[in-house]
């Protein structure tokens, strides 16, 4: 690996001087702005440092493929041995991209936004496809990354567009029946209150709610008072008989919400249990509720034990009381599961939001003006 490092003025100036000393090839690996010159330490004029580089194999395999193609223009085994090079060296190049980040050695603008997603629990693999795709821009782009806030703000770019590759799209726009599952502790009764709220107030939807959360009084309590206050119909139910019955007699609601009680989903048999309350071949919605204050190894174990229930979307919650927003990209890029929104306070119904890929990438890099 051939590396060149080229003091200029611009970005501009530094691609010809690349392509003409590392050839068509060369990679540029970092760029920063310094200072050059002067008197005493007056009159520095600013540049910019451009650190290139180039594996020289690369070029000759290239200029092997070119002349046999020129050979045998027609042939289709040359053809096929020339793309056959040709992917084998994107490989390498990959391959070299990986070891320098799993090295940490970056250039100083990436170690930075690779500190962040580090701060903020990104896990590793979703890291390194980040930080090549920013390796691997073009020089349309590197042209605008002459500083570390053109940097950032092109890895905010390349975030939301690897959001928008990964995020699975929700499946129903409008579901009428939606049952709400989780640990305890991660705000069910609350987040369903805020739904309710938000399809009564805002959409001018009837509402009804039922709730199988039996095993605490305070719960059931909690769900009535909001229903008294939103004048919403509210239901409590024992068992699958119980739950077909409360859904026909809730036929002219638009909306049914249905509450239940928060256990240790880490244990097989309260997933069964849930599993027997839920009606056979219904079209029960099942929201899968977690707490962004949870650690994303327990989050995962959580969804996996529900692989018996047919989980159709994820709920986050508590965003407000977490620094850390990498499990939200995380789950996005580990589970074909849709999210459709994210939980971040107390206040019914305006803590609710609706999950985008910018108001993800805004999360994880710091730009929270969403929240």
């Amino acid at each position: 690996m051939r590396l060149k490092t080229y003091i200029v003025n611009t970005m501009a100036e530094a691609i010809p001087m690349i392509k003409q000393d590392l050839g068509e090839d060369a990679l540029i690996l970092n760029t920063k702005k310094i200072k050059t010159g002067g008197f005493l330490g007056l009159f520095k004029k600013n540049k910019l440092e451009v650190t290139a580089a180039v594996d020289p194999g690369a070029a000759k395999k290239r200029q092997q493929v070119e002349e046999l193609e020129a050979q045998a223009p027609t042939s289709s085994t040359v053809k096929q041995d020339a793309s056959t090079d040709l992917i084998n060296e994107l490989k390498n190049i990959k391959q070299f991209m990986v070891h320098q980040i799993k090295q940490e050695n970056l250039p100083e603008d990436l170690q930075v936004v690779k500190e962040r997603l580090t701060q903020q629990e990104v896990a590793v693999d979703v890291q390194e496809k980040l930080i090549e795709k920013l390796m691997t821009r073009d020089d349309s782009a590197l042209e605008t990354s002459a500083t570390s806030e053109d940097t950032w703000q092109i890895a905010r770019e390349k975030l939301v567009g690897m959001i928008e590759e990964n995020q699975t799209q929700l499946t129903t726009k409008d579901p009428r029946i939606i049952c709400f599952i989780g640990p305890t502790g991660v705000g069910k009764t609350t987040t369903i209150a805020k739904i309710a709220a938000s399809h009564t107030l805002n959409d001018d939807k009837k509402v009804g709610l039922i709730t199988a959360d039996t095993y605490r009084i305070a719960a059931v309590e909690q769900l009535k008072t909001y229903g008294g206050i939103l004048n919403i119909p509210v239901q409590v139910i024992e068992s699958s008989a119980d739950l077909t019955k409360a859904i026909d007699e809730f036929e002219d609601c638009d909306i049914i919400l249905i509450d239940t009680a928060g256990r240790n989903y880490q244990q097989t048999e309260y997933v069964e249990e849930l599993k027997n309350l839920l009606p056979a071949g219904s079209d029960v919605q099942v929201y899968l509720v977690l707490s962004l204050t949870s650690k994303y190894q327990d989050m995962k174990k959580i969804i996996d034990n529900f692989q018996t229930i047919s989980t159709n979307e994820l709920l986050l919650t508590k965003k407000d009381e977490t620094g850390s927003s990498g499990a939200i990209l995380n789950l996005i890029c580990h589970y074909d599961i849709p999210i459709r929104y994210i939980a971040n306070g107390q206040n019914v119904p305006d803590d609710l939001l609706a999950l985008t890929p910018e108001l993800v990438a805004d999360f994880v890099m710091g730009e929270e003006n969403h929240a």
